[in-house]
Parts: C-alpha cells; sequence; structure tokens
C-alpha cells in the first residue's frame, strides 16, 4: 500500500523516535498526567499502558538501563559449552525459541541477546564456533560487515549443527538490519557462507484518535489505545499555540489522523501524525503534515502558514530541569554565588544532543567549566552553547553546518558538572536570555513556488480526516443505540 501523499518523499521511517521537535515536549509530560482527556473513539489503539517506557511519569524515574545479558536456548541434547552460556549473576531470556530448527529438527537453534561490552567474536568463542568462520562472514560485504557493530539489546539468531566431534556447527545466522530487513548468513554446500538479504515491506494505513477532554489528558489518552508518541506529537505541532500546562480546558477536543504500520499484517508501531484539529476554549486549531519537494518536512496550517518555530526549545530528551536561568545561583562546584546564564537538561549519560537550529559549527573542543562544548552560529544574532558533553558526533567538526534537530553530541558530565546534564545557552546579538522563555523566531512559511501543490494535499488530508471523524461519530451512535 502506498502511503498518504503528504509523506511520499520521506525517505524513511521515523520511530518513536520519532520526530527531533518531540524533545522540546518531553518536559509538558508532568503537566499533562495532570490536566486529563476522556477519549470519545479511538480508531485504532495498539499501545499505550501505565507501563509504557515511552510515558512521561516512567521516563521521570528512568535510568541507564541494566546491562542486558546473553541468554540462550536451554537444550537438552546440546553439547554442554552450548547447553547455557548464562555466567554467573545472568538469566536466561524466558521467551526464548525452541532448541530445535522447525524446518530441520537437526539444528538447534539459538537466540542471543547481546550484552553491553559483547560482540560477535565473543559470542562465537563461547559457542565454540571457529574465528575462522567469523573473519570469511564479515568479508561477505556491507551488510555483513554490520554485525561488527552490534549494540547492546539487539538479538541474533544461529542454527547450530552437531558435528562427530560433538563442537557445533553454524549453519545459518540472522540479524535485523532495521524494521524492514534481516540479514541471513547461510552456510552453502561446498561449506562456506553466503548472505541474504530478506525483505519486509511495510504497510502504512490511516488511523483516527479523536476525543473530548474532561480530566487526564495523557493518561486517559493513552489508556483508550493511542500510543503515547501520537499524544506528544500533537502536544508538540500546537505547543506553539497552546500552552499544554495552562490553556487546557474542561471540553476542548481534539481529532488526529495518523499513520499505523504494518508488517506481514501485524501492526507493528505508528507513524507521523498527518493532519489534526484541536478545538481550545471554543478555538479551532489546524494542522496539515507536508513534505516539499526537496524532502524538508513540517506542520503547517491548511492555508499554508508554519506552525513551528526557527529553533528547538529543548535540545535533548530530559527527565527534568536541574537549574534554571537565574542571576543568582549558588555554584554547586565553585560554592560561590553566580549567574547561571542557561539551563541545565538533567539526562542519562550518552543522550543524544540535537542543534536547536541550523547553523555553523563555531567552536568544537574542550572549553574551562563547559567542559567538552560545541557552540553554533545560527543566522543572524542568534548562536547555542552546548555544554558539559561526554563526546562529540564523530561526524561533525568545527566549521561544518548542521541541520535543525541533527545530532551534535552526547549528554555527559565533563567541565564543571556535578553528575551527567547538558548544560544549554541561547544568545541574541552576543546577550545571553533565558531558553525556556526567550521570543523564538517563527519558521519559514510554505514557498511561493510550493503553495499550489500544498493547497491540494492540505484539502484532502483534511477532508480525510473530517471523514474518518464522521465515520467514528456514526458508529458511536450506532453502538449506543444498540446498547440502549
Amino acid at each position: 500500500m502506498h502511503r498518504p501523499m503528504a509523506i511520499k518523499n520521506r525517505s524513511q521511517l521515523s520511530f518513536r523516535k520519532r520526530s527531533h521537535n518531540l524533545l522540546r515536549f518531553s518536559v509538558l509530560a508532568v503537566g499533562l498526567t495532570s490536566l486529563g482527556v476522556v477519549i470519545g473513539k479511538v480508531g485504532e489503539h495498539p499501545f499505550g499502558t501505565h507501563d509504557d517506557p515511552l510515558a512521561p511519569s516512567n521516563q521521570l524515574s528512568a535510568t541507564v538501563l541494566p546491562p542486558p545479558v546473553i541468554s540462550l536456548t536451554p537444550s537438552a541434547d546440546l553439547a554442554p559449552p552450548v547447553a547455557n552460556l548464562a555466567q554467573p549473576g545472568e538469566t536466561n531470556t524466558p521467551e526464548a525459541v525452541p532448541g530445535t530448527s522447525a524446518e530441520n529438527p537437526a539444528l538447534k537453534t539459538v537466540d542471543v541477546t547481546i550484552e553491553k561490552g559483547s560482540n560477535l567474536s565473543k559470542i562465537f568463542a563461547k559457542l565454540s564456533l571457529p574465528s575462522s568462520e567469523l573473519d570469511q562472514i564479515i568479508k561477505l560485504g556491507s551488510d555483513a560487515k554490520s554485525l561488527t557493530r552490534l549494540r547492546a539489546g539487539e538479538s541474533i539468531n544461529l542454527e547450530l549443527s552437531d558435528e562427530q566431534d560433538g563442537n557445533p556447527q553454524l549453519q545459518r545466522l540472522s540479524y535485523n538490519l532495521g524494521m524492514e530487513r534481516t540479514l541471513h548468513i547461510v552456510r552453502t554446500e561446498d561449506g562456506d557462507f553466503k548472505a541474504e538479504v530478506e525483505q519486509h515491506p511495510l504497510e502504512y494505513r490511516q488511523a483516527l484518535g479523536h476525543g473530548t477532554i474532561h480530566d487526564s489528558f495523557y493518561n486517559a489518552a493513552t489508556e483508550a489505545g493511542i500510543a503515547p508518541d501520537i499524544v506528544m506529537q500533537l502536544a508538540e505541532i500546537f505547543g506553539w499555540k497552546i500552552n499544554f500546562l495552562t490553556d487546557i480546558k474542561d471540553g476542548d477536543s481534539f481529532s488526529i489522523l495518523y499513520e499505523s504500520v504494518y508488517k506481514d499484517g501485524v501492526q507493528v508501531t505508528t507513524g507521523d501524525i498527518l493532519a489534526a484539529s484541536f478545538t481550545n476554549n471554543g478555538k479551532l486549531y489546524q494542522a496539515v503534515r507536508y513534505s516539499d519537494s526537496s524532502g524538508n518536512t513540517a506542520y503547517y496550517t491548511p492555508d499554508g502558514k508554519s506552525l513551528e518555530r526557527g529553533f528547538l526549545r529543548y535540545p535533548v530528551e530530559f527527565s527534568r530541569i536541574s537549574s534554571g536561568f537565574t542571576h543568582a545561583r549558588l555554584h554547586p562546584i565553585l560554592n560561590v554565588v553566580r549567574e547561571h546564564k542557561g539551563v541545565d537538561f538533567a539526562a542519562p549519560a550518552g543522550t543524544p544532543i540535537r542543534a536547536s537550529a541550523d547553523g555553523k559549527i563555531s567552536f568544537q573542543g574542550w572549553k574551562g567549566g563547559y567542559g567538552k562544548v560545541v557552540m553554533l552560529q545560527h543566522d543572524g544574532a542568534y548562536s547555542t552553547v552546548y555544554g558539559h558533553m561526554s563526546r562529540f558526533e564523530p561526524s561533525l567538526s568545527q566549521g561544518e553546518s548542521v541541520k535543525q534537530g541533527q545530532v551534535i553530541g552526547y549528554v555527559g558530565a565533563t567541565g564543571y558538572a556535578t553528575g551527567p546534564h547538558l548544560h544549554y545557552e541561547f544568545r541574541v546579538n552576543g546577550v545571553h536570555q533565558d531558553p525556556l522563555s526567550a521570543k523564538l523566531p517563527e519558521a519559514t512559511p510554505i514557498a511561493t513556488n510550493q503553495h499550489a501543490r500544498f493547497l491540494n494535499e492540505s484539502a484532502q488530508l483534511m477532508t480525510q480526516l473530517a471523514r474518518m471523524e464522521n465515520e467514528a461519530k456514526t458508529a458511536s451512535i450506532d453502538t449506543d443505540t444498540r446498547n440502549n
């Protein structure tokens, strides 16, 4: 199925990892959980439970996850070195696959979850597989080389056969290269290996979520089945028009037309909001998603005015603001009262830091109390500073240009820092301003040469939103009539 026209230019799926613009609204999460909503009708409800790790209430207490462990499928007839490779203190994966292959009962299947600091070489050693075969596999091409970059939490599947000497022999290795592709390393009849890539086409369907606010906006929305990412996207889209902490009123309502993503007929995730409407205190706000001919994507009003700003308010996903902008703060290390000319966002070490706007790297290096710092010069009088990084994005260097939302480094605690966080500064003509309250420049509206195309796609999306909303309301009335 083709994806909706308004997003056909996007080259890859953005997951909950979704849009970089969600960063500035993670701070709203605590407020959203106390505001309230009762959902009238939901077109699809794949996600949204209280234990969802994306829920802001859970993000507040989240720290670095414990290292995953290598857990192998228990099997009575595997040789002892293979039967249980869990080390002392490790546990076996409860959902491990059966110990024999369904296609070939003579083969033993082993699922391995990558632990922190592990790699394929260590896994081969634990399974008593020869390192020479690993060398052969890595030389099978660029896809096979991805096996040298395994990350903690990922998994690989191996199918093994027993040789006469009791040592296992690898027959097949499978590794997901993403949601749409799976790499298979297969032993051939002559004993060599070949690499095959299996494609998993994704199907994009349109789904509707809508409701009327009475009390808990975030929690009730997710309980009714609207994915947490979709809820946060909605807050992000209208965030420059509606203050979701203070402006929400009893009786406010919303409708959302969004992507629902299926793999092999099973829903696996949600995509992006395509169109949305929000009625706040009697005033209607509307938005549509549009990708121009160059592939640049943003949200606009149906007549082409941008709903975004030229700068992100929050350049990092964070759990809390550990220190705000102030002219008098007791420095936690120097123990003196001095100005704090930025905002500190507490976040786990290694959290990606993103450029808050298009610009050029004017400085990248070590700078006193900032530790590892990146400074960006933006168009006109604006500049931003990102301090206490653990490391810089290796693909970037001083003097290079960056795009809004592009990763420029990672959270750390270098320089004068008591713990991992991002120190972020926003300057206008060299003068520090509070990043949380400064008036940010508006983003560019739809270009003149794109306007006709935009209006055509915008009208189609808003018509589709209205049609699905009417169908949902009709179904709700029919259900109420039958129940009565």
